[in-house]
């Protein structure tokens, strides 16, 4: 059960079969269901915003924040929704390609551009130094991805 052609991508699944696999896997299912707002509203916060101060001058009427809010935010839920089901299968892939997408850029892109932008009292070795981290997790992004989708 631990390796091997046996074990499925999604865990839970590889267990045997009877009452603790059953109630771990509704455990699961609990704390997935719970925590989605949770993890979700970060990133949902700020693609509202965007979307809603692009759409201000473009709809005509004014609708309040709340309601562009709670429609926009309904359509990326559903649209989470749909490529969830749609990349049931192939779970794997789609960690292995978010984390090439979102997990290169958070961890040694923004830190050294960030870190560039507030401190003016750098020096300019530190500068590129941290320019070249940026590239280099660029890199880093671009190279995961291709290989994430060339094994697809």
């Amino acid at each position: 059960m631990a390796f091997g052609d046996d074990v499925h991508t999604v865990m839970t699944t590889s267990l045997p079969s009877g009452i603790l696999a059953t109630t771990i896997q509704l455990a699961y299912s609990f704390a997935v269901i719970f925590t989605f707002p949770l993890q979700n509203f970060p990133s949902l916060e700020i693609a509202c915003r965007s979307i809603s101060s692009g759409l201000d001058g473009s709809c005509g009427s004014k609708t309040s924040l709340l309601q562009q809010r709670n429609v926009i935010a309904s359509f990326l839920v559903c649209a989470l929704a749909v490529i969830a089901v749609l990349t049931m299968e192939s779970l794997d892939k789609v960690v292995s390609l978010m984390g090439s997408l979102v997990g290169c850029p958070l961890a040694f892109v923004f830190p050294p551009l960030i870190h560039n932008n507030l401190d003016s009292g750098l020096s300019s070795s530190r500068r590129v130094k941290n320019g070249i981290v940026s590239i280099l997790g660029f890199v880093a992004m671009v190279l995961a991805s291709v290989t994430t989708l060339l094994t697809w």
